[in-house]
């Protein structure tokens, strides 16, 4: 991604970028001034491991005091974590049309690297609502904590989450990925088991590759710098990475067993969604709006340079979209907890209604 700095424009906004351990800091929210930003963060390892039982543990699962105003102005204040990604979209359509106002919001985007470090922060009570993978969502749930899937965010449609060589590269086929590193934005998430299941349909053993952690702005340096051999990418990465390193896809990760597969969502702490419902089903509203909003191409188009820097126009009309489902499935949520366990991501069967229950 390119990340020159260039003069703010109009549609700035002030948001929250944090990355958890490391004091906040606020910048303007416009596409060059996020790029500078991504430029200068630390590329963090969230590990959702014991530091997600010690938090649930600890009681951070408890209902985080939202920034409520609602008393005085009518308008509940709220932080929501989110990626540079397409997949989260609609909470940027939202903004931009004015869904979360007119449900009595006043919402804060929270820019973050990975689903992991999204879930990490609303544990911690940091955020009242995140946009994080499912497998992330379920894994912190399978060890302890207490999250609510509130809304549905995104499902795969082709070449939306795939596997980027560099151009000229010796790698030709899937199979040749034996012994190589692959590059991934957090471990043990949607695109561990994205990938996971792309090697066992070719017949790559899994513990056959290393994977390593690079924030998605940084794998196309890490392709051209050869520290990786491959990086699996989301869009709008994997069309810029393109058209700027002529670095080629291998295998579209988002078929096969994974067509139309479930990516991501939107949660919330049990305690929360018990302690403020009107919030939660303010939140609800907006999204859902905004998700129907979405099936319209030109729609996504005019928020996605609101949040992804810098996105020209030709980028713009070029990336790949998912589809945005306007509700939730507990059909389509099991797909994932089962895959999880196929992949031995689970050590025991997992049910998915457990994070729909109120």
């Amino acid at each position: 991604m390119s990340i020159g700095a260039k003069p703010c424009i109009s549609r700035c906004v002030i948001t929250r970028v944090r990355t958890p351990g490391r004091a906040e800091s606020r910048y303007p929210s416009c596409p060059y001034a996020f790029g500078e930003i991504m430029k200068i963060r630390h590329i963090v390892r969230f590990a959702l491991t014991a530091a997600l039982v010690v938090l649930a543990g600890a009681g951070c699962t408890s209902s985080p005091s939202a920034p409520d105003h609602a008393a005085t102005t009518g308008v509940t204040s709220i932080d929501v974590g989110v990626l540079p990604i397409i997949d989260d979209a609609p909470v940027f359509i939202a903004l931009q049309h004015g869904l979360f106002k007119a449900q009595g919001l006043d919402v804060t985007p929270v820019v973050l690297n990975s689903g992991e470090a999204a879930t990490q922060e609303l544990i911690s009570g940091k955020l009242q609502f995140a946009f994080s993978n499912y497998v992330t969502t379920i894994l912190a749930v399978s060890q302890g904590a207490k999250l609510r899937v509130v809304a549905d965010g995104a499902q795969t449609l082709p070449d939306t989450n795939v596997i980027m060589i560099e151009k000229g590269s010796a790698i030709s086929s899937v199979a040749d990925l034996r012994g190589k590193t692959i590059a991934v934005n957090a471990l043990g998430n949607i695109g561990s088991l994205m990938v996971d299941s792309t090697l066992r349909t070719y017949g790559v053993p899994v513990n056959s590759v290393k994977f390593k952690v690079v924030a998605f702005p940084q794998m196309a340096a890490a392709l051209q710098d050869h520290s990786v051999e491959a990086a699996w990418m989301a869009e709008p990465f994997i069309t810029e990475t393109g058209e700027q390193s002529g670095s080629e896809e291998l295998a579209d990760t988002a078929s096969g067993s994974m067509t139309n597969f479930p990516i991501a969502g939107y949660e919330a702490l049990l305690g929360y969604s018990q302690r403020h419902p009107s919030v939660v089903a303010a939140f609800q509203r907006a999204i859902g709006q905004a998700e129907a909003l979405a099936a319209t191409r030109s729609v996504v188009e005019q928020a996605l340079p609101t949040y992804i820097s810098p996105m020209p126009p030709q980028l713009v009309a070029a990336v790949h979209l998912d589809s945005y489902p306007t509700s939730l499935s507990q059909t389509r949520l099991q797909r994932v907890a089962d895959a999880m366990f196929e992949a031995g991501m689970l050590k025991q069967p997992f049910s998915t209604q457990q994070l729909l229950t109120p």
